[in-house]
């Protein structure tokens, strides 16, 4: 049975040792304990860390769904220019 030093499977997980102690502190990987001091990682638990981590990108938003469009017609229906627009406001910031 293969057993990786935390150098080995860091190196294999694409982090640095301190990230992988931390998930081992957070019992996010699986490690062996040969003694308090000596922990190892078997490949097939690096892996299936590395399964566990796989994400499944969003759906993007169909393209058939209809925006709302902004209108520049007065409540009466009329198509008018925005310069006139902004001019016929009565509380208009200038």
């Amino acid at each position: 049975m293969e057993l990786l030093t935390p150098q080995q499977a860091a190196k294999r997980l694409h982090v640095c040792t301190k990230t992988l102690r931390q998930l081992r502190r957070e019992g996010s990987i699986r490690y062996v304990a040969i003694t308090d001091r000596k922990i190892r990682y078997r490949p097939e638990d690096c892996d299936e860390f590395v399964a566990s981590r796989a994400r499944k990108a969003p759906e993007c938003p169909s393209t058939s769904r209809k925006t709302r469009r902004i209108s520049t017609s007065t409540s009466s229906g009329k198509v008018v220019a925005f310069t006139a627009r902004r001019g016929s406001r009565p509380n208009a910031l200038r």
